[in-house]
């Protein structure tokens, strides 16, 4: 029964670390909907209608999806989660056209 157990325990572990080195177009999706309380270069922080604060990394989103945000505009960011789990990778970058669409920054 030791045996099994250890052979469990190593297969767990194996699956683990294979599951956290998987590339991030191998994770779920995620999807961000707030306000933007600051954006700068490739990086900005949105705070969620629920009051998390959600920073966020446009490196791998196009530049035109983003260029012209400003702090207040609302947002909506798909992406994946970073393998540290703390930032979402930016995808695509809609923000709220204020008549009830989402659109990409002009």
């Amino acid at each position: 029964m030791t045996t099994r157990r250890s052979a469990l325990r190593l297969l767990l572990s194996a699956l683990g670390v294979a599951m956290a080195a998987a590339p991030a177009s191998a994770q779920g999706l995620v999807r961000v909907v707030g306000t933007i309380q600051w954006a700068s270069g490739t990086r900005m922080q949105v705070m969620t209608d629920g009051g998390a604060s959600v920073a966020v990394d446009l490196m791998e989103a196009e530049q035109s999806d983003y260029r012209g945000l400003r702090p207040g505009d609302v947002v909506l960011v798909d992406g994946v989660m970073s393998p540290d789990r703390r930032r979402v990778i930016a995808r695509e970058v809609w923000r709220d056209n204020g008549r009830g669409a989402w659109t990409q920054s002009p």
